[in-house]
């Protein structure tokens, strides 16, 4: 099945994130370039619209839904690891579901790589669950709502 008859196949809420993922992701490649983290996640708090509490099951199987949407548009437009999360971390928050925003670093090679990646319900959606084994997060959460850029 060709990739258009996917995305058709998807159910029109899905098919919503799917776009909105891809549009993020390039602007907010190029904001964190310019920006920063800071100032991309005060912008994209001002444009967010307050979404509903999802019941907790609801609430981790949409967060799975929308990871896996925004691994895949960012498979078409690009987008780093912190890239990806910003974007994920801020459509969960569009739908009520409470996650955090992770960033830890691991030795690479090359010396020192940093990396980050999304939480939700003390489990990591766009990584393997190993994550927090393979890299040593921050004591600090960067979620939007968690140190009050809202």
């Amino acid at each position: 099945m060709n990739n258009w008859r996917k995305f058709r196949r998807l159910p029109a809420e899905e098919r919503a994130v799917f776009l909105a993922a891809s549009t993020l992701l390039p602007a907010v490649r190029v904001g964190l370039r310019t920006l920063g983290l800071r100032r991309v996640q005060v912008v994209l708090s001002g444009r967010m619209r307050p979404g509903w509490l999802a019941e907790p099951d609801v609430a981790v199987y949409r967060a799975r839904r929308l990871a896996r949407l925004v691994r895949v548009a960012a498979q078409y437009v690009g987008g780093t690891c912190l890239a990806r999360s910003v974007v994920l971390a801020c459509l969960l928050e569009r739908q009520g579901v409470p996650a955090q925003l992770r960033i830890g670093v691991r030795k690479g090679e090359n010396g020192f790589e940093a990396h980050a990646w999304v939480e939700a319900a003390g489990m990591s959606l766009d990584e393997g669950q190993d994550v927090g084994e393979r890299c040593a997060a921050f004591d600090r959460d960067f979620a939007l709502a968690r140190v009050g850029w809202r």
